[in-house]
């Protein structure tokens, strides 16, 4: 596949997969941005963290987090405690019910792949995920490598 039509597709999956969110909770559905929705993904697999920890696993100024997370706690998702190592400081934790739309999104996300995908043979499915991790460890390096202005490999 030529260059630009790789570029297309991936264009493509980038605006697919920023379409808002829709969190499954208790008293129904709850719009969020897919960047609110990644912090919560963080949050709920990594946490509690410190905000500061959470801009770097985004990847993200800490200003964009805070508003992320500031959105997230609006609607009753994540909390916030004293940190006990620093009490300066705060964690940011799943609430139960953030827990709970989160992984009730997870699954209906997880559906969609599964209706995509249930024609693929076990073989394609882990073929896909083989070259895509391979594509991201690659593009990760090739930005990082750019970012420091060394040569190409």
């Amino acid at each position: 596949m030529p260059i630009p039509e790789l570029e297309q597709q991936l264009n493509l999956l980038a605006r697919r997969l920023s379409k808002p969110v829709r969190l499954h909770g208790t008293s129904g559905y709850t719009p969020l941005d897919r960047p609110a929705y990644m912090a919560l993904a963080r949050i709920v697999d990594e946490g509690p963290l410190r905000l500061t920890a959470l801009a770097a696993l985004l990847e993200v100024d800490l200003s964009v987090v805070s508003r992320q997370v500031r959105a997230l706690q609006d609607v009753g998702f994540v909390a916030r405690s004293a940190d006990p190592a620093d009490a300066r400081a705060a964690l940011v934790r799943a609430t139960d019910a953030g827990q709970e739309a989160f992984e009730r999104t997870r699954r209906g996300r997880t559906e969609v792949l599964d209706e995509v995908l249930v024609q693929w043979s076990a073989q394609d499915r882990a073929e896909l995920v083989r070259l895509l991790g391979r594509f991201n460890v690659e593009l990760e390096a090739a930005i990082s490598r750019r970012l420091a202005g060394l040569p190409e490999d």
